[in-house]
């Protein structure tokens, strides 16, 4: 098409100019059969406004913010007979000021597919050898418009870097669960050819309106950071479920597979009660084995014969979430369900759909699919989610999510066939409810935004490094278990991560026994999942487990909480290779590093952190989780020698020029939770306590056990009183500020850490804390103080006067700042502090001793304090 002036233009990157706008459609809205001709081709101009493509007619908006350009489109079929639209698409010419060897993310469709780095050459996507029934698997096309050839293939976005570490443009359709996005890419001399698809498979009737899905292209300076904002914004437009808290957790799968049984499960329930200290798991999921027949998810075989009700009991009364898997949309022949609805299931042209094949699920191997476009099936999804979830499990593991949209005669023909799969996960959160934690997995990924709170984004690792030779089938080995494949997903899609929902990068095996990898390469795997700072998901027989692999899973659990408060890692050099060769993570106070070697070869690897946007002081960075200390450190340069399948973690100690310490009740929050819940469930035995507590009887944490320690108050009702909790009309931008400067934050609270957790999830946001913790036995809560200070007179559980002098003792030149409200705990921390902004009790507190501090009403006065401070402190 004629050729227009730049869409957008970047210093780095140079500018990105419109081709073409086209339709693939069919005269009949009859579904193709395998023989049919492809569709016709449409063009029209990449520009807005409206205009005849065809027989259809388009309109289309563009909306340039900086170097980001968004596109939303329409069409009307005009032609007055039903006509087939299978894609419409947007082209572009990317004009980087230079190309040399450029690379771009080939990213698969689904969970388990390929995502890396790959060289963006002249051949264009491999062919798959292994025919279209298994590439559509992994890609979202099973064959692709012969017009493609020589040209590569993306699903759902790419980015492509001029040069190694060079300017990129980010490009990717904002899936909805309407259509498939494809992008299709190629190098055309000095630029870059990218053309964006949505393919819809559905009929239109005549004078029928489709509103497309939005497009968005970027051009920036870094690969990675591109990626990060694509997927933001992303987010934000599918409203993302990605506020869940951190909860890591065990799953049978990885050692007992499809054996196991309730005794091994229940023996591991008891080891985890007991370890509950140092391995501080919260989620105790039952795996794969336990169904009489998939697709009957509800039966039990004889190895759990007490049914799933019992086991759910007994996980939450020793104060763990109960989770379970399933393959929702998955039915073999062995099945009730099969016997009883097979107009359910999904049809191919000669039959009921295969959806895969599986020899230990069904006699024959073959796996049906149910239908979620037929209402019965869709209400049959809803009851099964509905059922699970009351029988106590709120942690669903959501299985081979991809069947329910493979290319189908379904019973809707006017849905797309990720409309198909979406609806089957909408009745699926419906029936489980909206406190139920639901992760994808074997998922198409654009399609479960804003459904799943968690998705599996790489393909299922192993106690091996590499795919076993037995279960290799050509072209899919990327995709088959194996730790390698796992890692190499985990770093490729770590931009993903509380930006879409929590990635998943698959359990963690530390074991010595049962296992082919080394230590190193558990190791490896441990450094991964801490680094990018997703789900932590422990899979070995835990009673068996040797103290120094006991160790490992307790550091690992620790340090991915501690790096997904901060967001998570960030890829080194992500499209150099399929396997990235680092991730850098920054806290306010702490930045972390972490260095990978994917290869055959030993390797060097020779960073400068400052370069990262580190700022470490002197002190030489700490191993973390066995790793040996870099062979060389020197003003913020680090080298070291990594082995084959090698990695290492480091902290990086930060300089803040100040640190904020906040407490929660009555300062961050408006309401005082402990008070408020002590008056309403407790109010009999309150007065005399606190009769008791002031004529210093008891101290406050004394105080607390004897009001909350055993108080039988429901989940239901917590959940209820916490959905009215308000925060200070200042603290998102409070937090938001101290983000953004560096400065860190942390709240102090003699509260308690499930509702804290519970309450960022609620108000979408996130900070650190330290709190007493709470969890819930046999519907009463069980309390235990988190940070008791011996040696200061406040008898807090969580000792704000040691909190902060811990943290003065690692940065003896940070500049401290304490908030708070209260007489008791605040003032403790207040006295620790340099500078103390108070209000209520604390205030009068303070004038009381005659002691300076800064009065404020909500926390938008300390905001437009500290910024004046923070000012003073650079001496600007």
């Amino acid at each position: 098409m004629n050729r227009h002036a730049a869409v957008m233009r970047h210093a780095e990157a140079g500018r990105l100019e419109p081709v073409r706008l086209f339709l693939r459609y069919r005269d009949s809205d009859t579904p193709p059969r395998g023989d049919a001709p492809e569709p016709r081709l449409a063009e029209g101009w990449l520009r807005p406004g409206t205009q005849e493509v065809g027989p259809f007619r388009v309109r289309l908006a563009c909306d340039i913010e900086g170097e980001c350009a968004t596109y939303e489109l329409s069409l009307r079929n005009g032609a007055e007979r039903p006509l087939r639209l299978e894609a419409l698409g947007l082209g572009f010419r990317w004009r980087p000021p230079r190309l040399a060897a450029p690379r771009f993310l080939r990213q698969g469709w689904q969970s388990w597919s390929f995502a890396g780095g790959w060289p963006l050459d002249e051949v264009g996507e491999p062919p798959f050898p292994s025919g279209p029934w298994l590439r559509g698997f992994h890609r979202g096309l099973a064959r692709v418009p012969s017009d493609r050839s020589g040209w590569h293939e993306a699903d759902l976005v790419t980015a492509v870097a001029a040069a190694p570490g060079g300017p990129a443009v980010c490009a990717g359709v904002l899936e909805s669960g309407r259509a498939l996005g494809v992008v299709f890419l190629r190098r055309e001399d000095a630029s870059v050819r990218l053309e964006l698809e949505q393919w819809w498979e559905r009929p239109l009737e005549p004078g029928a309106t489709l509103e497309g899905e939005a497009v968005r292209v970027a051009l920036g300076a870094e690969a990675e950071r591109l990626l990060e904002a694509h997927a933001a914004d992303h987010g934000r437009r599918a409203g993302a479920r990605n506020g869940a808290p951190f909860r890591p957790g065990w799953c049978s799968w990885y050692q007992f597979f499809h054996e196991v049984d309730e005794a091994s499960l229940l023996r591991n329930l008891e080891a985890l009660a007991a370890a509950r200290e140092t391995i501080p798991v919260e989620v105790v999921q039952l795996d794969d084995g336990y169904q009489r027949a998939v697709g009957d998810w509800l039966e039990t075989n004889a190895r759990f014969p007490r049914g799933l009700a019992p086991l759910a009991a007994e996980i939450r009364d020793a104060g763990f979430v109960p989770g379970i898997w399933v393959a929702p949309f998955c039915v073999v022949p062995e099945s009730q369900l099969f016997a009883s609805h097979p107009d359910w299931l999904l049809r191919a042209e000669d039959g009921l759909l295969r959806g895969l094949y599986h020899g230990q699920w069904s006699r024959e191997g073959w796996v049906h699919v149910l239908d979620p476009s037929h209402d019965p099936a869709r209400d049959h999804l809803l009851r099964t989610a509905a059922a699970l979830v009351a029988l106590g499990f709120q942690y669903l593991k959501l299985d081979f999510l991809y069947t329910a949209a493979l290319t189908a005669r379904a019973h809707d023909p006017t849905l797309s066939r990720v409309a198909r799969l979406r609806r089957g996960l909408d009745a699926i959160r419906a029936g489980a409810g909206e406190d139920a934690f639901l992760l994808g997995c074997g998922c198409p990924l654009g399609a479960a935004v804003g459904v799943v709170d968690g998705m599996r984004i790489g393909p299922d690792t192993a106690p091996a490094w590499d795919t076993v030779e037995a279960l290799r089938i050509p072209g899919l080995e990327p995709t088959l278990p194996a730790a390698r494949n796992a890692l190499r997903n985990t770093l490729a899609r770590a931009w993903m991560h509380r930006r879409l929902w929590q990635n998943d990068p698959d359990c963690l095996m530390t074991r010595g026994s049962d296992t082919e990898l080394s230590a190193a390469e558990v190791r490896t795997l441990a450094v991964a999942a801490a680094a990018t700072g997703g789900m932590l998901v422990l899979s070995d027989d835990l009673p068996a487990l040797a103290p120094e692999r006991r160790a490992l899973a307790a550091g690992t659990i620790e340090l991915a909480r501690r790096l997904d408060r901060a967001g998570g890692g960030r890829p080194l050099a992500l499209l150099e290779d399929d396997v990235a060769a680092g991730a850098v993570a920054r806290g306010t106070r702490d930045g972390w590093l972490a260095l990978f070697n994917g290869g055959e070869e030993r390797v060097r690897r020779d960073v400068d952190v400052r370069a990262l946007g580190l700022q470490p002081a002197d002190a030489a960075p700490e191993p973390l989780l066995d790793s040996p200390p870099p062979g060389e450190w020197k003003e913020g340069h680090l080298a070291v020698e990594l082995d084959a399948h090698e990695a290492v973690l480091y902290r990086l100690r930060m300089l803040p020029p100040l640190a904020v310490f906040c407490d929660f009740d009555g300062t961050f929050a408006v309401q005082d939770v402990g008070s408020t819940l002590a008056r309403r469930y407790a109010g009999a035995r309150r007065a005399a306590l606190w009769d008791r507590l002031t004529r210093g009887e008891l101290t406050a944490w004394e105080y607390n056990l004897e009001l909350l320690d055993g108080l039988p108050l429901p989940e239901v009702e917590l959940e209820a009183f916490l959905q009215t909790v308000q925060l200070d009309p200042g603290a998102r931008e409070l937090v938001a500020w101290c983000e953004h400067e560096g400065v860190p934050f942390r709240v102090l609270s003699d509260g308690f850490d499930r509702n804290l957790d519970r309450l960022q999830e609620l108000h979408r946001i996130r900070f650190d804390y330290d709190a007493n913790r709470l969890r819930y036995e046999a519907e009463a809560w069980r309390i235990e103080a988190a940070h008791p200070n011996p040696a200061c007179d406040c008898g807090t559980g969580t000792c704000k006067r040691g909190r902060i002098e811990a943290f003065r003792r690692e940065y003896p030149d940070v500049v401290i700042v304490h908030i708070g409200n209260g007489r008791v705990s605040d003032l403790c921390g207040a006295l620790a502090a340099d500078v103390v902004f108070a209000k209520d009790s604390l205030a009068e507190a303070l004038a009381e001793r005659a002691m300076r501090f800064e009065h404020f009403e909500t926390l938008y006065d300390v905001r437009a304090a500290l910024e004046r401070l923070l000012a003073h402190l650079s001496g600007s």
